[in-house]
């Protein structure tokens, strides 16, 4: 008989405490049953991390979970609950001979829940259910919240191991929590004889900490009188704290009470002996088992105080007993000199809690890890260059986890941004865009909408809408293009006559449908290009419009009254907590793409499969929305706030829909992040100190060119995250990524992402402009500054711009340029493939020449977009507002004015805007033909 056997004869079962796979497979675990008196066995995260990470015995069903779809928490709890269930079958004939007093196997709930009573129960709950095994322990914590699930969760019955105690008090709550719960079940005529329990009780961890503070009083020198001399109680604490807690054992389970208890079949609840292990080396490795020996206790151990314990332990007598009163004196001396023992064992407690916290994430970031790694052909790649910015991003990550930005995230806590309460509402009703899955139950009915659409023979669609609601359709158009048999889309997003007369002369209105789209209901430009479509049918006499029409809006808007009230086709009333420019996996987006033949399913699950990959658990440096937020967070607090994106030819278009997202989001309170989008990339001696670069690409788009340029910016420290998409249905999870990453950023940054404070500054000034033309038919405009026959400058007197030349004038604005600056050309005309180029080409001499980011807006649509970052942000842009002059007159019906009036009053509304902010704006106005314009221009700035 060795040693371990020997302990049951003593009353003391001995169990282990770790659990691998391959133990369970080899056979060792049954033979350690069989033959070698094992009689329990305990996990924990830290147990599973060594198994899982150290060894390739789980590989082929991680891979198998990840391909069928699982969440990363989803293969932790297969992986875990099959090694308990296969163990706790392996335990089946101890459970049965010991009458179910022996046998168990414990699994941990999440650490993440220590602090939580109704999310341990429920997981408790969960873990004992899908386990179904009768001997499993859950294992909950005997913190304060811990200690209420404990009692509910036996009372339940569920077996439970109560772990982390430290104290006798704890022990004491837990045992006495034990009791409870089987009082209430007999009360109420429950059985009590099944439900089995065992209080850990931790052991090295209080004298490792007891030892510390006594080392800081010893000195040897010192006449400590009276008092106790500290070295003397060196390494006593944790024996000494385990026998008292035993005798409170033998306190409690005995009496009335209990007796009662008893006769009807309970079980005591067993102290367990548990972090046996000895920590400190010039102490005997079996110091945490021949000290506490006794009966109806249990001792839990690991393999290194197994071997030694097998090889030279004693087990002559129950110990448990011996030197109790020395064992009480120990606490009293420990006290008087200014050691408080309770104090010790709170702060154990906490720091037990992140002991398993920590190997946990490290076992999710490993499985995260794998994931990606298995699912990459669907998800794709993200890696980062850090640069400089390296151990500052490291911290936000760390600071993130710490906080549990994530969970908190999910959770839709409102008070990550602002800690208002005015605020926390409204904040929470912009989060629905989390729960992009619950799209997955109304594709049916987009698509049966769709079918029905076609089946009337319908050949285009019109998308008559603004900012959020307009550039992820106009982003679907560019990257799938129009499915055969699928209607030809038209995104309409510019109030300028040329764009409007454009759309109309390529449909056949008896063939079109038109999408009203707007989150407000009241967004000027949808509801001004629908008022004047809808009159084009009532005009040409054009039976029943409202069949021509739908509705993509939020309840109970004037839009949805009004779109009932003339019988449109359909009305899509979109969830309200989704914020206009978070809201592309909604019926704004999704909708759009189902009537081009975009597989929107694919979309979602693509998006889905992103959520699962920034899920609640995932440590924030694997969750690549979560990372891809730190890194342009930390970025713009470093002074790199240009966020300047590469973009593969399938996905260029990508840009305009982040651009609104990032700079819309983050653009306030003098913050902002400018995402630059379009620019041609360059050499390293172009670029000043504000850029991070962002690389997306398909992966058989990438770039060996861009790649070459961008590992020279790397080597000029240059931060550069990489994004590898496996095909253009991966732009689903790239929203979501997107949304995840710029929530996080503002969080980085200190500003509230759902709000747009300063974008009501140049609809105001508009809707006054409006009422002067309506009242004297024209606009107070001021003097240009200079005039030719095709450029005409304007500009605010503050400035100072003088000169006898558009060349002087322009050139003068520009050098007012400083490094960290940027120029913004936002033209309010019809864009098309000669005019963009000229701009684009106009940009990239600027960019050269004055070393400063660059980007290209169209008016009005960059003023739901760039604009809040305009008025918002930093002072540092250097606008140009691009205007043309036109002929084309086409009446706004009802409205006392046309098209290019209400263009013009946003030009000039939002030019007064920025003039009220002291930002640094002109206005050239090109007269005459607009191509031959842009190119004089291109000449004159060369």
């Amino acid at each position: 008989m060795n040693n371990l056997t020997k302990l049951i004869d003593y009353g003391q079962s001995y169990w282990l405490d770790n659990l691998t796979r391959s133990m369970i497979k080899s056979g060792e675990l049954k033979k350690r049953i069989t033959k070698e008196g094992l009689r329990g066995q305990t996990s924990n995260p830290a147990i599973f991390y060594k198994a899982i990470s150290e060894s390739s015995d789980y590989n082929k069903q991680i891979e198998k979970l990840a391909k069928e779809g699982k969440s990363v928490l989803e293969i932790y709890d297969t992986l875990t609950i099959k090694d308990v269930q296969d163990a706790c079958d392996l335990f089946k004939d101890v459970y049965k001979s010991s009458n179910g007093v022996d046998g168990y196997v414990s699994l941990e709930v999440s650490p993440y829940l220590a602090h939580d009573t109704e999310e341990t129960l429920s997981e408790a709950r969960r873990l004992f259910s899908e386990v179904k095994r009768p001997n499993c322990h859950i294992k909950i914590p005997g913190t304060q919240a811990g200690l209420a699930a404990i009692e509910l969760a036996l009372y339940e019955g569920i077996n439970v191991n109560a772990t982390l105690l430290f104290s006798i008090k704890a022990y004491e709550d837990v045992a006495h929590a034990y009791i409870n719960a089987l009082d209430r079940r007999l009360a109420e005529g429950k059985p009590v004889d099944k439900v089995a329990s065992v209080a850990s009780f931790f052991l090295s961890r209080i004298d490792v900490l007891a030892d510390q503070l006594l080392g800081h009083s010893i000195n040897p020198t010192k006449d400590f009188g009276d008092l106790p001399r500290p070295e003397h109680l060196l390494g006593k604490s944790a024996i000494a704290s385990a026998k008292l807690a035993y005798k409170s054992f033998l306190k409690i389970f005995s009496g009335e009470r209990w007796e009662k208890l008893a006769s009807a079949g309970a079980k005591v609840q067993r102290p367990l002996w548990a972090s046996t292990s000895t920590k400190d080396p010039l102490y005997i490795d079996t110091k945490y088992v021949e000290p506490l020996i006794g009966y109806n206790t249990v001792n839990t151990l690991p393999e290194v105080t197994i071997a030694a314990f097998s090889n030279h332990g004693k087990v002559e007598e129950s110990t448990i007993l011996i030197n109790v009163d020395e064992a009480h004196q120990v606490l009293v001396n420990l006290k008087k000199l200014g050691i408080d023992i309770d104090l010790i064992t709170s702060q154990l407690t906490n720091e037990g809690v992140q002991k398993f916290i920590e190997p946990f994430d490290k076992l999710i970031r490993k499985l995260a890890q794998e994931r990606l790694k298995i699912l990459e052909d669907k998800i794709g790649t993200q890696n980062f260059f850090y640069g400089k910015s390296e151990s500052s991003i490291k911290a936000a990550l760390t600071s993130l986890n710490d906080k549990q930005f994530t969970r908190r995230l999910f959770a839709k806590d409102s008070y990550l941004w602002k800690n208002d309460p005015k605020l926390s509402v409204t904040i929470k009703n912009r989060l629905g865009w989390l729960g992009v899955e619950e799209f997955m139950n109304r594709v049916d009915e987009i698509n049966d909408f769709v079918k029905n659409v076609r089946a009337d023979k319908y050949s285009y669609a019109v998308l008559l809408g603004m900012g959020g609601s307009s550039l992820c359709p106009e982003v679907a158009l560019q990257t799938f293009g129009t499915k055969k048999g699928y209607l030809k889309l038209f995104v309409l997003d510019n109030t300028s006559p040329e764009a409007v007369h454009h759309v109309e002369s390529q449909i056949d209105l008896n063939k079109t449908l038109f999408m009203v789209a707007s989150k407000s209901g009241s967004t000027i430009e949808s509801n001004s290009f629908y008022k004047y479509f809808y009159n084009l049918y009532e005009v040409n006499k054009i039976g029943n419009p409202g069949n021509h029409f739908i509705a993509i809006t939020d309840p109970k808007t004037s839009l949805e009254s009004e779109a009932r009230s003339k019988n449109f086709r359909y009305v899509f009333t979109n969830p309200e907590d989704y914020g206009g420019r978070y809201s592309a996996l909604s019926f704004f987006g999704l909708v759009p793409m189902a009537l081009i033949g975009i597989n929107i399913k694919e979309i979602l699950k693509s998006a889905y499969r992103m959520k699962q990959s920034c899920s609640p658990f995932i440590p924030s440096d694997v969750n690549p929305g979560v990372s891809l937020g730190a890194f342009l967070g930390i970025n713009q607090k470093l002074g790199r706030d240009k966020a300047t994106f590469i973009l593969s030819p399938s996905i260029k278009s990508f840009g305009l829909w982040v651009e609104q997202l990032i700079a819309e989001s983050t653009g306030k309170e003098g913050f902002g992040i400018l995402p630059v989008e379009g620019e041609l990339l360059g050499s390293k001696e172009q670029y000043g100190k504000d850029r991070v670069f962002v690389y997306m690409f398909i992966k058989k788009e990438k770039d060996a060119a861009s790649e070459k340029k961008l590992a020279s910016l790397e080597s000029a420290g240059f931060p550069v995250v990489r994004i590898m998409l496996p095909d253009i249905h991966g732009l689903g999870g790239e929203f979501l990524r997107w949304e995840i990453a710029t929530a996080t950023a503002c969080v980085v940054v200190g500003v509230n992402p759902f709000d747009e404070p300063n974008v009501s500054e140049s609809k105001k000034n508009t809707n006054d402009l409006l009422a002067e033309w309506k009242h004297s038919g024209s606009f107070a405009e001021t003097i240009p500054l200079v005039k030719t026959d095709s450029i005409s400058v304007y500009a605010d007197q503050s400035l100072n711009l003088t000169g006898r030349a558009v060349k002087d004038i322009l050139n003068k604005f520009f050098k007012l340029a400083n490094p960290s600056d940027y120029i913004s050309f936002l033209a309010y005309f019809l864009q098309t493939s000669d005019r963009e180029k000229q701009l684009q080409a106009i940009r990239n001499q600027l960019s050269k020449k004055y070393k400063t980011a660059t980007t290209i807006g169209y008016g009005p649509r960059y003023l739901h977009s760039t604009g809040q970052l305009h008025k918002g942000g930093p002072n540092k842009g250097l606008y140009v507002l691009l205007t043309a002059d036109t002929e084309l007159k086409i009446e706004l019906p009802g409205s006392g004015y046309d098209f290019a009036t209400l263009q013009h009053a946003q030009t000039l509304g939002d030019f007064r805007a920025l003039t009220n902010k002291n930002r640094r704006i002109v206005r050239v106005r090109i007269s005459g033909d607009l191509n031959k314009g842009l190119k004089t221009l291109s000449t004159i700035l060369k």
